[in-house]
Parts: C-alpha cells; structure tokens; sequence
C-alpha cells in the first residue's frame, strides 16, 4: 500500500519520515504565518469552496486538521501556503466528486422524488447556468495564466467575489497604486498568452 505521499510500501522507512513536516511541526508553521499568507488562504479557500457544501473556514480546518494528524503530509522543500492550498483544492474536489454522486443516487433511483429535488435545488435555469459556466471558466483560465504570480493569482480571485473599491483592495492588502500595478501585469501577462483572446 502506498503512503500519502506516494512512496510504496516496502522502500526505506527512515527516510519518508524526515522528508515531511511531523505533526508539532505543522502547528509550529501555522503559529508562524503572516497576516498576507492567512489572507491569502481565506481568497483561496473562497475560490475553491464553490460546488461545495463547505461553508466559510470549513475547508481551510479541515485542510489544517488533515495536516496535523498526517493523513496529508507536507514534504519539507514545499511552502506550507501552497501546501494547504493545493489540500484545499482536492479536498473540494473529492467533496464536489461526492456530491455529484450523492445527487445523482437521489434523482436517479427514487421516480416522483426527482420533481421534489429540482424545486429543492433552486437551480438556475439553463441559459443563466450556462453564464455561470462561462464565467467560472474565464476565471479558471485567467488564474491558470498567472501562473507564478501569487499576488496576481490572489487578486483574480478576489475580483470574482463582491467585493468592489476599497473593500476589495482591502481584501487584497494593496493600495490603488498597487492594485492599478496587479491589473498592469494581469493585462501585460493576458495580453502575451492570448493574442486572439480567449477560447473556451
């Protein structure tokens, strides 16, 4: 059987354990983030409970539980920030994955029980689900680009969410300057990786 960080079973055994940050560790590291880093996590948190029945500072604790009691392990070379935020990203994943299911078992298996479902969902009708689609797909490819631009990266995020003026550059932790200079090199960077626009 493999670990969860995909060593197989039967290779060297002292190794795996220096190689990821042990439980005493973990909480040392969360003692230890800054403001910007906590901020950052609760814009990533944000983005990635979509589609989920996470609600808010739910998936940030479980990742950090997940942590702590080693059923995710951080390898040592990697930042802690992005640690927790790629767990938060597949734990949403498989929480969306789960659900899907759960839905699909409720429609599909029960007759007249899938009428009641539909009015239960309050589900948008198709046309203004296919908007919502667009517009998460935007994002999504709009983050993906800015690859290796955290701040940038951060700073979509929060443009998708209600935030506007200075509540959003509240959010973010810039200033107007600062925030004029991050839509600069997210238009520079858009610009350089899609010339004809985008195709989704």
């Amino acid at each position: 059987m493999d670990d969860e960080s995909g060593s197989p079973k039967g290779g060297v055994t002292a190794a795996p354990e220096t190689e990821h940050l042990a439980p005493e560790e973990v909480l040392e590291k969360l003692d230890s983030m800054s403001a910007d880093d906590k901020r950052k996590l609760r814009l990533i948190e944000r983005r990635r409970r979509g589609g989920t029945d996470f609600q808010e500072n739910e998936l940030y604790r479980e990742a950090v539980t997940q942590a702590i009691v080693g059923q995710r392990r951080c390898p040592r070379e990697e930042s802690f920030v992005a640690f927790l935020a790629q767990s938060m990203r597949s734990i949403a994943s498989h929480r969306r994955k789960a659900l899907a299911r759960t839905e699909s078992l409720t429609s599909d298996g029960r007759g007249h029980d899938g009428g009641e479902k539909q009015v239960a969902s309050d589900q948008l009708d198709p046309e203004a689900l296919l908007i919502e689609k667009q517009a998460e797909d935007v994002i999504k490819v709009i983050y993906e680009a800015l690859e290796g631009d955290e701040e940038a990266q951060l700073a979509v995020i929060a443009i998708s969410g209600q935030n506007r003026g200075k509540a959003l550059r509240d959010e973010i932790g810039v200033d107007q300057a600062g925030y004029d200079y991050i839509m600069k090199r997210i238009r520079r960077t858009l610009a350089k990786k899609f010339p004809d626009g985008f195709r989704l």
